[in-house]
This record gives structure tokens, sequence and C-alpha cells, in this order.
């Protein structure tokens, strides 16, 4: 598809080097096919968020689900997805951080490429599971904190092998546990 090859383009290169003509050449294509299916680079940039975003539904979909929710079972799941974010999907998760500055200023991109990697429905879904009531502020908060664990995993900041540094899975069961607490 098309959409992976701009993905691996804005993993590689940030968003100065997204264009067609270097998806064009990264998939291998004719020069102005690219072009032919996204006439505009915003097209393009619209399409990959797309693409991300059904990566990640595919990825939540196929992950073991849990018998019965806990603030334990959560945030091992969790993990797991940030794992296969910082790993597998590394390059989805690299192109939407180089995509971050450059939709900054258009409410419409930003909002779509806010979700593409995590789902406030789900956050929102998961915090009521857990007894919470106020959900929909807190599934922010777990956004944001997931946002920053995998943005420290992504760029080499957080090692496994820290003596100082909380097993994911232990911070995130820390963070569902206070905010299920506190909702």
């Amino acid at each position: 598809m098309i959409t992976d090859h701009a993905i691996a383009v804005l993993a590689e290169g940030g968003a100065r080097a997204l264009s067609h003509q270097a998806v064009d050449k990264a998939a291998g294509l004719a020069k102005g096919s690219t072009s032919y299916y996204f006439r505009t680079r915003r097209d393009l940039v619209i399409a990959t968020i797309e693409r991300v975003r059904e990566h990640s539904r595919e990825a939540f979909e196929e992950s073991p689900t849990p018998l019965t929710i806990t603030p334990r079972t959560a945030a091992t799941l969790m993990e797991a997805q940030l794992r296969l974010l910082a790993e597998a999907r590394r390059h989805e998760a690299l192109a939407v951080f180089s995509l971050l500055p450059e939709v900054a200023d258009d409410i419409e991109l930003s909002a779509q490429l806010a979700g593409c990697l995590f789902s406030r429905d789900l956050a929102k879904k998961l915090l009521i599971a857990l007894g919470g009531s106020d959900a929909d502020r807190l599934s922010l908060d777990l956004i944001d904190f997931l946002t920053g664990i995998l943005f420290r995993l992504l760029f080499r900041q957080r090692h496994t092998e820290d003596a100082d540094a909380m097993p994911i899975a232990d911070s995130l069961q820390r963070f569902l546990m206070i905010a299920s607490s506190t909702c």
C-alpha cells in the first residue's frame, strides 16, 4: 500500500521528507503514482493517519483480552501494546510523532492524529470498567501517560534494565489504581 511507504518515509526522514515523489521512490512506483491517488500532500497525510489508525485497531483486536479487567490485567495489556508500538510498529509510532508539529495548526488533522495510536473511547471504557466515574477527564491523563511512556521507549530513554526504573506494567497499574479511586 502506498500509505505504508508514506509511513516508512516519515519514520526515516521526518515530516519534511514526506512528498509524493519520496513515496513513489520508496514504493518503487513510477513518478506521479502517489499523486494520482492522493492529489495533495494533505490528502496523503490524511490517508497515512488513517492507515496507522487501521493498524492500531487491528493490533488491539488481535491482542488477548483478559477474562477479568483489573488494574493489573489492564496494565499488562497496555504494556504489551506499548512494546508493540516501540518495536514491531516502531515506524508507525515514529511517523505519528514526526507529524505532530506539521498538523498542530490544523484542528481536524490534529484530532485525527491524536487518536490514531491510542483510543480515548477505549481509555474511558477501561476506566469505567475499573469503577471510575470521572473517566472522561481521566482518559486524557491516561492517553498522556501512555504517550509519554511510548516517547521514552521510542527514543531509548527508558530501559528495562535500569535499576531505578519501575517496570512499565507496575507504573501503569499504579496509575490505574489511583485513577480508578479518584474517578
